[in-house]
Protein backbone atom coordinates (compact mmCIF):
# COMPACT_ATOMS: atom_id res chain seq x y z
CA UNK A 1 0.00 0.00 0.00
CA UNK A 2 2.86 2.38 0.84
CA UNK A 3 4.45 1.67 -2.53
CA UNK A 4 1.23 2.52 -4.37
CA UNK A 5 0.88 5.75 -2.39
CA UNK A 6 4.48 6.70 -3.19
CA UNK A 7 4.04 5.99 -6.91
CA UNK A 8 0.78 7.96 -7.06
CA UNK A 9 2.44 10.87 -5.24
CA UNK A 10 5.28 10.91 -7.77
CA UNK A 11 2.89 10.89 -10.73
CA UNK A 12 0.72 13.64 -9.24
CA UNK A 13 3.85 15.72 -8.57
CA UNK A 14 5.13 15.26 -12.11
CA UNK A 15 1.73 15.97 -13.63
CA UNK A 16 1.28 19.12 -11.55
CA UNK A 17 4.77 20.33 -12.55
CA UNK A 18 4.00 19.78 -16.24
CA UNK A 19 0.85 21.88 -15.98
CA UNK A 20 2.95 24.88 -14.94
CA UNK A 21 5.21 24.62 -18.01
CA UNK A 22 2.63 25.10 -20.79
CA UNK A 23 -0.66 26.99 -21.00
CA UNK A 24 -3.00 26.35 -23.95
CA UNK A 25 -6.12 28.45 -24.56
CA UNK A 26 -8.52 27.87 -27.47
CA UNK A 27 -9.18 31.04 -29.45
CA UNK A 28 -11.55 30.40 -32.34
CA UNK A 29 -10.07 27.69 -34.55
CA UNK A 30 -6.57 28.26 -33.13
CA UNK A 31 -4.87 27.60 -29.81
CA UNK A 32 -2.72 30.19 -28.04
CA UNK A 33 0.27 28.41 -26.52
CA UNK A 34 2.48 29.85 -23.79
CA UNK A 35 5.58 28.00 -22.60
CA UNK A 36 7.22 28.95 -19.30
CA UNK A 37 10.78 28.83 -18.00
CA UNK A 38 11.38 27.00 -14.71
CA UNK A 39 11.48 30.39 -12.95
CA UNK A 40 7.87 31.06 -14.03
CA UNK A 41 8.70 33.68 -16.67
CA UNK A 42 7.24 33.28 -20.16
CA UNK A 43 9.62 31.44 -22.49
CA UNK A 44 7.59 31.47 -25.73
CA UNK A 45 4.16 32.47 -27.01
CA UNK A 46 2.36 31.81 -30.25
CA UNK A 47 -0.46 29.95 -31.95
CA UNK A 48 -0.98 26.43 -33.24
CA UNK A 49 -3.76 25.11 -35.42
CA UNK A 50 -5.87 21.96 -34.99
CA UNK A 51 -3.11 19.97 -36.76
CA UNK A 52 -0.61 21.15 -34.10
CA UNK A 53 1.31 23.27 -36.64
CA UNK A 54 2.73 26.62 -35.54
CA UNK A 55 0.97 29.56 -37.18
CA UNK A 56 1.35 33.33 -37.07
CA UNK A 57 3.61 35.34 -34.78
CA UNK A 58 5.79 33.53 -32.24
CA UNK A 59 7.85 35.38 -29.66
CA UNK A 60 10.61 33.90 -27.46
CA UNK A 61 11.91 35.39 -24.21
CA UNK A 62 15.05 34.82 -22.13
CA UNK A 63 15.05 33.87 -18.44
CA UNK A 64 14.71 37.53 -17.43
CA UNK A 65 11.62 37.99 -19.59
CA UNK A 66 13.36 40.05 -22.27
CA UNK A 67 12.39 39.40 -25.87
CA UNK A 68 15.04 37.39 -27.73
CA UNK A 69 13.29 36.55 -31.02
CA UNK A 70 10.13 37.23 -32.95
CA UNK A 71 8.92 35.89 -36.26
CA UNK A 72 6.17 34.25 -38.26
CA UNK A 73 5.24 30.64 -38.88
CA UNK A 74 3.07 29.33 -41.70
CA UNK A 75 2.03 25.67 -41.68
CA UNK A 76 4.67 24.91 -39.05
CA UNK A 77 7.58 26.50 -40.97
CA UNK A 78 9.40 29.79 -40.45
CA UNK A 79 8.48 32.41 -43.02
CA UNK A 80 9.07 36.10 -43.66
CA UNK A 81 11.38 38.22 -41.51
CA UNK A 82 12.61 37.03 -38.12
CA UNK A 83 14.50 39.14 -35.58
CA UNK A 84 16.98 37.78 -33.04
CA UNK A 85 18.71 39.64 -30.20
CA UNK A 86 18.20 40.78 -26.64
CA UNK A 87 16.62 44.23 -26.71
CA UNK A 88 20.04 45.63 -27.53
CA UNK A 89 21.26 48.07 -30.15
CA UNK A 90 22.36 45.26 -32.46
CA UNK A 91 20.07 42.48 -33.64
CA UNK A 92 20.12 39.95 -36.42
CA UNK A 93 17.46 39.92 -39.11
CA UNK A 94 16.86 36.67 -40.97
CA UNK A 95 14.64 36.61 -44.05
CA UNK A 96 13.07 33.31 -45.05
CA UNK A 97 12.25 32.81 -48.72
CA UNK A 98 9.14 31.28 -50.24
CA UNK A 99 10.70 27.82 -49.98
CA UNK A 100 11.15 28.34 -46.19
CA UNK A 101 14.94 28.46 -46.52
CA UNK A 102 17.07 31.32 -45.24
CA UNK A 103 17.23 33.90 -48.02
CA UNK A 104 19.37 36.53 -46.27
CA UNK A 105 20.85 37.50 -42.91
CA UNK A 106 21.57 41.08 -41.79
CA UNK A 107 22.94 42.79 -38.71
CA UNK A 108 20.86 45.83 -37.77
CA UNK A 109 21.62 49.06 -35.94
CA UNK A 110 19.28 50.42 -33.28
CA UNK A 111 17.45 52.46 -35.94
CA UNK A 112 16.82 49.19 -37.89
CA UNK A 113 19.17 50.21 -40.71
CA UNK A 114 21.53 47.55 -42.03
CA UNK A 115 25.19 47.63 -41.12
CA UNK A 116 27.64 47.92 -43.98
CA UNK A 117 29.94 44.92 -44.46
CA UNK A 118 32.84 47.00 -43.12
CA UNK A 119 30.86 47.65 -39.91
CA UNK A 120 30.70 43.93 -39.14
CA UNK A 121 34.39 43.15 -39.67
CA UNK A 122 36.44 42.55 -36.55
Amino acid sequence: MKAITLILSLFVGLFTYAQNDVKIVKQGSMYKVTYFHENGKVAQTGFIDADKKMQGTWTAYDLKGEKKSIGEYKDGKKTGTWYFGKNTNLVTQVDYGTDYRVASVYKLKSDNSQLADSDTEE
